[in-house]
């Protein structure tokens, strides 16, 4: 590890003090060695940080996809020479990292470089399957012990860490929080390296995460490293030039993937052109910040019990655009809680109309036999909550997902004017940001290709793009909101009843005479 020479944006990494790393890179780009380094700087006690990790008796987690890849890829990395090449210094004769530049002509001098971890540091090491170098911890001199784990199990408990490191894809996805988890006992930091994979939704998350503290400015919680294949200089130009070539000749989406360290979705998402710099709409646009009450409102109901998600939405008299202004995301829902959630959004407002999934409605409980539908109309009536077009019912959402997806499509089109017809209010609708990021296409594996399919990719939380899809394909218009009748005087009533009980014709007799005689 002494010879080790980390690049800027190396060194930049090992650096870094935040509790969660993101350390993303393409083939080549360097990540896994220097994540690698680090675990076995803190593993041996000689990080040159002081202070980042104990000097004695830690833990160090190591999460693989699977088996194989401890066997082929940890394993190796810290148990085996050759994690990177070195060479004698032809004037210091000391030995030093190898430079693929400048020691071009010296290639058959160089020789792989020790294990990072030496074999005198270890004190005993355990296999699940020594044949395969399938390590299932190893114990160090200094007390810190390194356990290895494939994610397709499911991840242990109840265990305290200093470090884990997540190399590259994960099986199974809530490896993430319990193994955050398991560092607030010693205050351990989480380092995930990987090639930037958009079918891994934790990975895509924790991204998010890393770009929203870049943009706001405060990393110290979490931070990303975006490593380039490019930018090694450990590999020669002819080298970057050939790799070059034949990702391009795979198409773009790899190229930027494996060269430039990118997250592709274009290809996989299934709505590629939203882009909420452009569909968003600002709240300073409005009167007062709010929708004004002669604007035309929808509400779009996707039902379920783990979740039932409303998207609103309203249309201004102009007729120009359809703008989704808030939501409802209510968990472990049923109608009567529905009842009370979306009585509370929409009371004392006009709606045109509300619309619900079809299908969802159509499911019935098993105990009473009655449909969602049925349910939530139900709770509705008792509420007085009516849209003008179906009281307290509901129009049947479209059952084509094509057409329902080629509709939204169409809203979201930029016009001649530089406007789509969709917009969404901006921070208003948090959950159909997340869900419209990552509602992305079914992928299928034909003879070891994978292809990309026009249908929706179904596994997730996809509850409000369903509702913007029922929505688009119903083709929503503009209906001028009824006006309520100005309220009367109180003393019009008065007067009506008053002169109900008065005689007809002219009486001429006292007041009181008058009275009894009406009487």
């Amino acid at each position: 590890m002494r010879l080790y020479r980390p690049t800027p944006k190396q060194m930049e990494y090992h650096q870094c003090m935040a509790s969660e790393v993101l350390v993303i890179g393409g083939n080549r780009s360097g990540k896994s060695l220097c994540t690698f380094v680090e675990d076995a700087w803190a593993a041996t006690g000689t990080h040159p940080v002081e202070g980042k990790y104990p000097k004695e008796g830690g833990n160090l987690v190591v999460v693989g996809a699977n088996w194989k890849h401890i066997g082929m890829v940890v394993v190796p990395y810290l148990f085996r020479a050759g994690s990177f090449r070195i060479i004698r210094d032809l004037a210091t004769k000391k030995w030093r990292a190898y430079d693929p530049i400048q020691d071009a002509a010296r290639l058959k001098e160089a020789k792989p470089a020790p294990p990072l971890i030496p074999p005198r540091m270890i004190k005993k090491m355990s296999w699940v399957l020594k044949s395969a170098r399938y390590l299932n911890s190893c114990e160090l001199v200094n007390g810190w012990t390194i356990y290895c784990f494939s994610s397709e199990g499911d991840p242990p408990q109840g265990f305290p860490a200093d470090l884990i490191h997540i190399d590259e894809d994960l099986s199974n996805e809530n490896w993430v929080s319990e193994m955050q988890a398991r560092l607030a006992d010693r205050k351990g930091r989480l380092g995930w390296s990987a090639m930037p994979h958009s079918k891994n939704e934790a990975l895509i998350g924790m991204n998010e995460r890393a770009e929203k503290a870049e943009e706001s400015g405060d990393t110290k919680d979490i931070r990303r490293f975006v490593l380039r294949f490019l930018d090694n200089p450990h590999i020669d130009d002819d080298e970057k030039r050939k790799n070059i070539e034949r990702w391009s000749a795979i198409g773009e989406d790899v190229l930027r993937q494996r060269a430039e360290g990118e997250f592709i979705k274009d290809s996989f998402l299934v709505y590629p052109n939203f882009n909420l710099p452009i569909h968003g709409f600002d709240r300073s646009s409005l009167e007062a910040g709010v929708i004004p009450p002669d604007w035309c409102r929808y509400a779009i109901i996707d039902p379920g019990h783990a979740v039932t998600a409303v998207a609103f939405a309203a249309i201004p008299p102009s007729s120009d655009r359809v703008i989704l202004y808030d939501e409802l995301y209510i968990r472990n829902c049923n109608a009567v809680i529905f009842g009370q959630e979306f009585s509370r959004k929409v009371m004392g407002q006009d709606f045109y109309a509300f619309l619900i999934d079809s299908h969802g409605a159509r499911l019935t409980d098993i105990g009473s036999g009655r449909s969602a539908q049925d349910q939530y109309t139900e709770q509705l009536a008792k509420l007085g909550v009516r849209s003008r077009m179906t009281g307290s019912s509901f129009i049947p959402g479209c059952d084509d997902i094509q057409a329902g997806l080629h509709a939204v499509r169409t809203m979201l089109h930029i016009r001649p004017d530089g406007t789509p017809r969709l917009r969404v209010l901006r921070g208003a609708m948090p959950n159909l940001e997340r869900e419209m990021k990552r509602y992305k296409k079914k992928v299928i594996q034909v003879a070891g290709t994978a292809i990309i399919t026009d249908a929706p990719n179904k596994q997730g939380e996809f509850h409000l793009v369903d509702c913007l899809r029922y929505l688009c394909a119903y083709d929503p218009q503009y209906h001028a909101p009824v006006k309520a009748a100005a309220e009367e005087p109180w003393w019009v009533k008065w007067q009506e009843n008053r002169n109900k009980n008065k005689p007809k014709g002219v009486v001429l007799a006292p007041a009181s005479y008058t009275e009894s005689w009406v009487a």
